[in-house]
Parts: structure tokens; sequence; C-alpha cells
């Protein structure tokens, strides 16, 4: 329970920056760098103070694969729509987990089969919206998407759980990588101007995700994947209560079925 608690959190904090990010007048690639160039001073701090570690190398892998799901997921959104790409991604994510998984952690019980397949179908059920444009191309580009999740995920759960690595100096490192990264795409005179609004989503996103990094050594990875998928509750409701949108029936029964499917995979 102290991970479903953690992931809790860290759903609050992901579904937080995402309303500020939807906010910003900057998007795209130079609001990613301009959040990791924020926190890039922090990131020093931690380096020096904690060190690099035996394992440092590993955080290089998580920052390219973090890199490579934030292009895919521009692209997906700009082919496919949010309606279309978000719960694909979402929505698959943890059966893919829980799928390539198995080499290390064996065949799953029946629990956590239907607790992915409830979170899947909830979020299916909670942005089903008729007349989705962009459909085929949107649902490969979103399976994309959750790939690149699989792959961020499954990546760093060995680097938490086998590496052992220090959490605050692999963070650090792959923060002060993606800035590296991107200064050779972005130019950063053009996008300082927008600092303000990126500092909350700067601070909170590597919250969110350490959070869930934490949970990872304390349950397993394809329970983490499950339970990271409460950020679309939470982000439902920010949308009811700050936006006033409207929730219908079929997002009531869509946010039954997440929250039922999150606690059926984080009760073992």
């Amino acid at each position: 329970m102290i991970a479903l608690a953690l992931l809790t959190v860290a759903a609050c904090c992901h579904a937080t920056w995402n309303l500020l990010l939807k906010k910003s007048p900057l998007q795209g690639p130079g609001f990613v760098w301009l959040c990791a160039a924020v926190m890039a001073p922090a990131s020093l701090v931690l380096i020096a103070w904690r060190g690099l570690g035996p394992a440092w190398w590993a955080a290089l892998g998580s920052m390219a694969l973090h890199t490579a799901y934030a292009v895919t997921l521009q692209r997906a959104y700009g082919a496919g729509g949010f309606a279309v790409v978000y719960p694909v991604s979402r929505g698959t994510t943890p059966v893919l987990v829980t799928l390539a998984a198995i080499p290390w952690t064996g065949l799953p019980p029946v629990v956590t089969w239907i607790g992915a397949a409830l979170v899947a179908c909830g979020i299916l059920v909670m942005d089903r919206t008729p007349g989705r444009r962009g459909l085929g191309r949107g649902v490969g580009l979103g399976l994309g998407v959750a790939a690149c999740s699989c792959a961020y995920t499954l990546w760093d759960g060995i680097a938490i759980t086998v590496l052992d690595v220090d959490l605050l100096s692999y963070l650090a490192v792959s923060n002060l990588a993606q800035v590296i990264l991107l200064t050779a795409v972005v130019r950063p005179r053009k996008v300082l101007q927008h600092w303000r609004s990126a500092v909350p989503v700067a601070v909170l996103t590597p919250a969110s995700y350490g959070l869930a990094l934490v949970a990872m050594s304390l349950t397993s990875i394809g329970t983490v994947a499950i339970g990271r998928t409460l950020n679309v509750v939470v982000g439902t409701l920010l949308g009811l209560i700050v936006l006033r949108e409207r929730i219908t029936p079929l997002t009531t029964i869509g946010l039954a079925a997440v929250v039922g499917g999150v606690l059926l995979g984080a009760s073992l």
C-alpha cells in the first residue's frame, strides 16, 4: 500500500504539470529543453553531492528513451489528436510492460491480468469520442508511444532494482544529458522568455517520475505501470474541477474501471 500511496501522489503531480503544460504558450521540444534547463543547476549540485555512481551510463539510456517518447508523443498528437492517442498509449502500456517483463518476473498472477485489462478498458471508455479523425495513424503512433513508455519503464526498473543506481544522481545525469542533447535542436534565446511557465512543470515532472521510481523499489514493474495510469483519473477530476468539463456516464464508468484495475494490480 505504500507503493500505491506514492503512485497516487505521483499521479497528482503528473496531472498538475500536464494541466500547466496545456496552458503554456510554448510547446514542443523548446519547452522540454526549457524545463530541463531550469533544473540543470539543481542537477549539477546533486551530482557534486552524490557523484555519478558506477552505473551513470544507465541514466543516459533513460534520457534517450524518454526523449524518443517525447518526440513520438508529439508526432502522435499531430497525427491523431488527444482523444485517439492518449487512451491508446496509456491503456496499452501496462499490458506491454507486463508482457515484456515476463522473462524476468515470470507469468504474473491472474489478478494482474484482470487489473491491466480493467485499466485498458476504463481508459478507452473514458476517452471515447465520436467522429475522431486520423484514427488509423493516431492508433499506430499511439502504440508507438506506448512502446516507448514500456521501454523506459523497463529500463528504469532494471536500473533501480538490478543496478541499484542512486535515484537522485540518476535523475540528475538524465536531466543534464537531455539539456545537452536538445540544445543541438533548440534555439535557447527564443524560449528563455517563457521560463516562468516552465518552473512549476520542471519541478513537478521529476517529482512525479521520481516517486514512481521509488515505488519500483517496493513493488513489481508491472504493478507500477498499472498504478501510473491513476494520472488519468486525477487528470479527469482536475478537468472537472479546474476546467469545468462535464463528466459523462461513460467517464464515470471508465473512472471506476481504472480505479478498480489499479487497486487489483497494487494488491499483490
